[in-house]
């Protein structure tokens, strides 16, 4: 179909969940774009040997045919074909879908103008921030114990104690960690001054629109030795994907996370100790 001399864009949806994908169906008709949805992987592989697909939105855990051999068959048999991965944070199929090649990933639970937002740079060609994937491994008795000052830039009291409960205890944490929070641009650049933590971490939410606190701590004197960027990723703003593609770029760690949840703490967790161990911040005492 074509409107004005401009191709309306193919897209399939392959999700085992009809409301996800209905939902989805109905929001990006009314955005001019043609849409197809599959509820499995044989119904999709279907649809991709009758259809041309410019871009596919790829659930990877589906009963039968799952979402890797749902990418092999797109890999062999059209390869122009765009791909974003929905993952729930699953490390299961990485490196398979790594090896394979995806054009972006989306985490769930994700927001419609995060999702907007990936279908429309991955289909213009741009480059998208790539979610870190981590799957705590089993601590063993000779592991270095990272021991490190973090400071936490928070949207509110309630959401650091969620923090501050993980990070204080060297049980859950797996780490000798003190911890800080500042609730404001000005606070945290105060406190990278009187209290030099090791790794700043900032909720998506206090990036600011133009991405000013991160750009003012990497300026400071006081910078810290890593800046970690840490959220769900359906909280960023599609006017703020470039910026946060561009702190990506400088070497900043952009982590997509629920730390609402065990889980999601347990996630940043390991990629704070990870960034710790790396920059020689052991100890065994706290």
């Amino acid at each position: 179909m074509e409107t004005e001399g401009v191709k309306t864009r193919r897209v399939l949806v392959v999700d085992d969940e009809p409301e996800v994908t209905f939902a989805l169906q109905a929001y990006f008709l009314g955005k001019g774009y043609e849409m197809l949805t599959a509820l499995d992987g044989l119904q999709a592989m279907r649809y991709l040997h009758q259809h041309a697909i410019d871009l596919v939105l790829l659930d990877m855990k589906m009963p039968g045919v799952n979402g890797v051999e749902v990418l092999k068959f797109i890999r062999a048999k059209s390869p122009s074909t765009k791909v974003i991965v929905v993952t729930a944070y699953d490390v299961q199929f990485q490196e398979m879908v790594e090896q394979l090649g995806v054009d972006g990933f989306l985490i769930k639970p994700f927001g419609i103008e995060a999702l907007t937002s990936s279908i429309q740079g991955v289909l213009a060609g741009r480059p998208q921030v790539r979610p870190e994937f981590f799957e705590p491994a089993a601590p063993t008795a000779d592991e270095p114990l990272p021991k490190a000052g973090l400071l936490f830039v928070e949207p509110s009291e309630y959401t650091y104690k969620l923090k501050e409960v993980f990070f204080s205890d060297p049980e859950k944490s797996r780490g000798t960690y003190r911890v800080s929070a500042a609730y404001s641009t000005e606070e945290a650049l105060h406190l990278l001054e009187s209290v030099r933590p090791d790794i700043l971490l900032v909720d998506l939410t206090m990036l600011g629109p133009s991405g000013e606190l991160a750009v003012k701590a990497m300026a400071s004197p006081a910078r810290p030795k890593e800046l970690i960027i840490h959220g769900p990723g359906s909280v960023l703003p599609s006017s703020q994907n470039a910026q946060v593609e561009d702190l990506s770029r400088r070497g900043v760690k952009i982590v997509y996370n629920e730390s609402f949840t065990r889980a999601g703490l347990i996630r940043l967790g390991e990629v704070i100790r990870r960034t710790a161990i790396a920059h020689g911040l052991v100890g065994n005492s706290p």
